[in-house]
């Protein structure tokens, strides 16, 4: 067995039925620059190991049915619900943290003192010791190795999309120092390139050696260089010319032993928790990066560029023959539209039978004859924020499209048959109760059309790195001087609080907002006038 130089991890817990993007991205980059890679994907195997520990003599067979591509979704359902128990029962009985898509996510949702999750890591909960087991399980297989006995430890790289994932990237680390105090280990993912950037705090780098931001290309190999690992022509190739098209590697990763989870009768739903999707980015950052909510200015979102569609085709090609799966889930902020055409056009000239969904902006360039295409060419379903649904918020957060032209936009896509679900914000800056009590009346229509069949409200939240935050007046907020320095040497930082003179109770409106969703996604209420759900209850 060939030693690593790198190997990647996902801590627990991110998604069951499909291996999480940035280790299979970062394993096709690395490969591509000579980097012996190992990839594993904790999170699915300390859940694995979760059930097993927990369950009763039903359990395996209910992994293997859950395991099962040949069965469909329906025919998972009973099996799922009483996976679905299990967990609860984890949870109630064994650790309170535990969860499915994340492990202690209220602990570390809001984190600006590290000591916090210092505090937590010193204590060992069942979850932690699997979770260990596993780490020192990978480890003994490293040094097993008779080419290792010979060479130094791999880098380690833990990423950390989400704060559900923050304490079992930090116990990896953790558990790897313990046995091997020289290792090499970095951090990197989307938590960390919204909340780490203004870390003062140097407690954390007693766990991690680096910590890189933004996609983690360049910076990875950088890393690896100035460590030796890199050498001759890979180590002197331009660290900054990354390509539009990266093709993530799966390599390593067993996709037979994920599990559906059918948790919803919702179709645009099931997407999320079934299938073994794999998860490739078409172009590099997004192509209108302009939302004022939006963390517009950080390098990964605004440094778009776009491949041929040639060199996507391939890739895909290659993956299905590699994998055997031909689902694809294309992670970008928003699929540009000349680009979907141009792939669209390439997958049915080679005739590659595949699906496929993404995000995509609600705007004009998605005309009947592109959904008509990309419908052709296997696309299913397609995600996009609505946001306020109002005119004039639209306007103000430069979202770049209309009701009128998104709806125009929705009904190419229903016309298509592609499934489409809207994200969908309230309590935007200046927002008022009329206006987003407006907005539902017009999403509920949209229900009632058949333009869309899943949909999900969250509260609008100010980040430091986002447009509202650098000029607050415009927006009519009032934000505290989040850059001074703190009392306390600093850890993560992201959303920071806001006062909005003469603001509507939007506790209040948000769930009469959510009430109204989950019924319309159901298919009752459409009837309703909008005031119906914010009756008092």
């Amino acid at each position: 067995m060939t030693a690593p130089d790198v190997v990647l991890l996902t801590p627990p817990f991110v998604q069951l039925n499909t291996p999480y993007s940035a280790t299979p991205a970062l394993t096709g980059w690395l490969e591509r620059h000579g980097v012996s890679t190992w990839q594993r994907d904790l999170s699915l195997e300390v859940a694995l190991d979760a059930l097993r520990a927990y369950g009763d003599d039903f359990t395996d067979e209910a992994i293997e049915i859950l395991q099962n591509r040949h069965l469909p979704p329906e025919a998972k359902e009973e099996v799922a619900q009483y996976v679905d128990a299990l967990a609860l029962r984890i949870r109630d009985e064994v650790d309170p943290e535990f969860g499915f898509s994340r492990y202690a996510e209220s602990l570390c949702a809001s984190l600006p003192d590290f000591g916090v999750l210092l505090k937590r890591l010193r204590r060992h909960s069942p979850i932690d010791r699997l979770l260990e087991a596993r780490v020192n399980a990978l480890l003994d297989e490293l040094m097993a190795s008779s080419e290792r006995r010979r060479r130094a430890l791999p880098v380690f790289g833990v990423t950390c999309p989400f704060p559900g994932t923050l304490l079992g990237a930090f116990r990896i680390a953790e558990t790897i120092r313990k046995r091997h105090p020289e290792a090499r280990i970095v951090l990197g993912g989307g938590y960390v390139n919204t909340e780490l950037r203004d870390m003062t705090d140097k407690r954390p780098y007693r766990y991690f050696d680096a910590i890189l931001f933004d996609e983690g290309y360049g910076p990875m190999l950088k890393q690896l260089a100035a460590w030796g690992v890199l050498s001759g022509e890979a180590a002197s190739s331009p660290l900054h010319a990354v390509p539009p098209f990266v093709k993530p590697s799966y390599r390593g990763l067993d996709l037979s032993q994920y599990l559906d989870l059918p948790e919803s009768a919702n179709p645009m739903h099931r997407l999320w928790s079934t299938g073994r999707w794999l998860k490739v980015q078409l172009a590099r950052g997004c192509y209108w990066h302009k939302c004022a909510f939006c963390d517009v200015n950080l390098e990964y979102v605004k440094c778009f560029q776009m491949p041929r569609a040639e060199t996507v085709a391939d890739a895909l090609e290659a993956l299905a023959r590699e994998t055997g799966e031909a689902s694809f889930h294309f992670t970008d902020e928003a699929m540009p539209p000349a680009l979907v055409a141009n792939l669209a056009r390439e997958i049915i000239r080679r005739k590659f039978k595949c699906t496929w969904w993404g995000n995509v902006r609600f705007d004009a360039a998605f005309t009947p004859a592109l959904a008509r295409l990309m419908a052709r060419a296997g696309c299913i379903a397609v995600s996009g924020g609505l946001e306020c649904a109002n005119d004039r918020l639209l306007k103000l957060m430069n979202k770049g499209v209309t009701r009128k032209s998104a709806r125009a936009a929705l009904v190419a896509f229903a016309d298509a048959g592609i499934m489409v679900h809207a994200y969908l914000m309230y309590a935007f800056p200046t927002e008022t109760e009329r206006e987003a009590r407006g907005a539902l009346g017009w999403v509920r229509d949209l229900f009632r059309a058949g333009l869309v069949q899943s949909a999900f409200f969250h509260r609008f939240a100010l980040t430091v790195h986002s447009p509202v935050s650098r000029d607050p007046a415009k927006f009519g907020i009032v934000v505290p001087d989040w850059k001074r320095a703190p009392k306390k040497p600093r850890f993560a930082l992201n959303e920071i609080p806001f006062r909005e003179p003469n603001a509507p109770d939007w506790d209040r409106i948000g769930k009469g907002l959510k009430l109204a969703l989950y019924n319309f996604m159901e298919g009752r209420g459409l009837s309703k006038p909008t005031s119906f759900w914010f009756r008092s209850r």
